[in-house]
C-alpha cells in the first residue's frame, strides 16, 4: 500500500478539492508554496512579505483568530487518529 502524501486540501462549497499544498518554504523573503490547482496543475506560488503587509487586514480578522485558536483540539485528534491506526496496524 503506497504511503499518502502529507498535504493540506482546500475544497469548494460543493466538497471538490480545488487546491492542495505540499509544503511551504521560506526562499529569501518570499514564502514559496508547493501546490496543485484543480486536481490537475501543479506550481510554486510565490508570496513577497510585501503582499502580506499590504494584505494583513485580510489576515488579521477575528475569523481567522477563531480559526487558529481551533488548531490545538484538531492537533489533539490527529495524533489520537494517528495513534489508533497504529495500533491496527
Amino acid at each position: 500500500m503506497a504511503k499518502k502524501r502529507k498535504s493540506i486540501i482546500a475544497y469548494n462549497e460543493d466538497g471538490q478539492p480545488v487546491m492542495e499544498v505540499f509544503s511551504l518554504e521560506l526562499q529569501g523573503d518570499q514564502l514559496v508554496m508547493d501546490g496543485k490547482a484543480l486536481d490537475s496543475m501543479r506550481m510554486d506560488v510565490y508570496i513577497s512579505i510585501d503582499e502580506i503587509a499590504q494584505g494583513m487586514d485580510i489576515v488579521l480578522t477575528k475569523d481567522v483568530f477563531k480559526f487558529a485558536f481551533k488548531l490545538p483540539g484538531a492537533l489533539l485528534r490527529y495524533r489520537k487518529k494517528k495513534q489508533q491506526m497504529a495500533k491496527e496496524d
